[in-house]
């Protein structure tokens, strides 16, 4: 598919409500998914068949793309790290069938269990992608009474059946990674993924009832979708909750071409600072033009492209983009927590990231890259929240060092929230 956003894109009771079955008397040693980062590359985008674009080969994830990467996660689990986040993609579980699904989630499990041998836990992050439409956030819950969903759902109960026999470390199931519906307002979506979330969580805790669930809001799962959620109905479930915070997404996606004219980046609006006022709005300006008009493209494009890139820049401009935004951001969750009764350690900030400067992609400069994540990260933990980033090893966000991607950039690492 075209490059988009979702491919960037304590001890107490209630911290021994999510653990697993077995793990309660491991508490007082171990927090539950507290800091960790995502993995997309294992078990994301599978191999499609020659010349078909719907089809997956029967084992979609054999590629040298799809290697575990043994160093870094050694690296990134000695570094004071306590889990990652697999994303899988849907499509290969919902459509492969009898031994090819087999060898798939043996996959899956082996998958976990080097992940468990190196310390670490594992939230499962059931992840659609658009490679194939069908297979998307936005098919699959476009009908909740459809096959697709049905289908959907069934994944669900197989994976919940299957990672409840999990032994060795920590697992967590997460039901749907940002719920997106095409053309629909806040409010339905709020709606319709309220009940596909209930019916989901209902259908995972018939097969597993003691498996940790993840659960987000509405609309691509970030802070207004949760502050939408209704969390009553699993008041007695073994539930974390995530939101997920990109804010703002013309920093956080520096140098992404999205290829639509209404699209939140430009490849032009680049070099922005953190805090937005580090740096003077004129000079900020001058170096956007200078880039377009060095552009290898014709007049015509470039006007375009001006009038788009300055239209970004005019909304990072106008408004603060700082650490008290960012408190005032995470203030709403710890708000909604509170007013339901939801322990705070049973948050957490699920992707957050900013676009890493590479011969690939402009992104954003080390320096204000590290101090937003090191913002966003000791904000989340000053409340209490668990974190994981968006991710361990891309080349968009990935936190590997850029001259050695078997290793961890500790220089960024040190600036995020390690030892809250």
């Amino acid at each position: 598919m075209s490059f988009t956003r979702r491919q960037f894109l304590s001890v107490s009771a209630g911290a021994l409500a999510v653990l697993p079955h077995g793990a309660a008397a491991q508490a007082t040693a171990k927090r539950a998914f507290h800091r960790g980062a995502g993995i997309h590359n294992m078990m994301n985008w599978g191999i499609l068949q020659e010349g078909s674009s719907t089809r997956y080969v029967p084992r979609p994830f054999e590629t040298p793309r799809n290697a575990f990467p043994e160093a870094l996660a050694r690296d990134f689990a000695g570094a004071g790290f306590d889990f990652i986040r697999l994303s899988l993609d849907v499509g290969p579980f919902m459509q492969l069938q009898g031994a090819d699904r087999d060898a798939l989630e043996r996959k899956l499990l082996s998958t976990i269990e080097r992940l468990h041998g190196l310390g670490l836990d594992v939230l499962v992050d059931c992840h659609p992608v658009e490679q194939v439409p069908l297979y998307s956030p936005q098919s699959i819950l476009e009908d909740l009474e459809g096959l697709v969903f049905a289908e959907y759902r069934a994944m669900i109960v197989r994976l919940a059946a299957l990672l409840a026999n999990v032994r060795g470390g920590r697992v967590a199931l997460e039901l749907m990674n940002e719920p997106l519906m095409d053309n629909a307002s806040h409010r339905t979506q709020v709606m319709v993924w309220s009940a596909a979330q209930l019916a989901l969580h209902d259908a995972a805790r018939r097969a597993a009832s003691e498996l940790p669930l993840l659960l987000t809001g509405a609309n691509y799962g970030g802070i207004s979708g949760l502050n939408d959620l209704d969390p009553s109905p699993y008041a007695d479930s073994n539930v974390l909750y995530s939101y997920h915070y990109y804010l703002p997404i013309s920093f956080t996606h520096q140098g992404v071409d999205f290829g639509t004219p209404d699209a939140p980046t430009s490849p032009y609006v680049s070099d922005l600072p953190y805090p937005n006022d580090t740096v003077p709005a004129k000079e900020i300006e001058a170096a956007l033009e200078a880039r377009i008009a060095a552009a290898p493209i014709d007049e015509a494009a470039k006007t375009a492209a001006r009038k788009h890139a300055q239209s970004i820049l005019k909304r990072f401009l106008a408004d603060t983009w700082n650490r008290q935004r960012i408190e005032d951001d995470f203030a709403t969750v710890a708000k909604w927590a509170d007013r339901n009764g939801i322990g705070h350690d049973r948050i957490i900030m699920g992707e957050f990231g900013v676009t890493r400067r590479s011969e690939r992609l402009s992104g954003a400069a080390e320096v204000y890259r590290r101090r937003w994540m090191s913002d966003v990260t000791h904000v989340a933990a000053s409340h209490g929240f668990g974190w994981s980033i968006w991710d361990l090893n891309s080349y968009q966000m990935g936190i590997s060092r850029p001259d050695d991607d078997s290793r961890l950039d500790r220089d960024l690492v040190a600036a995020l929230a390690m030892s809250d």
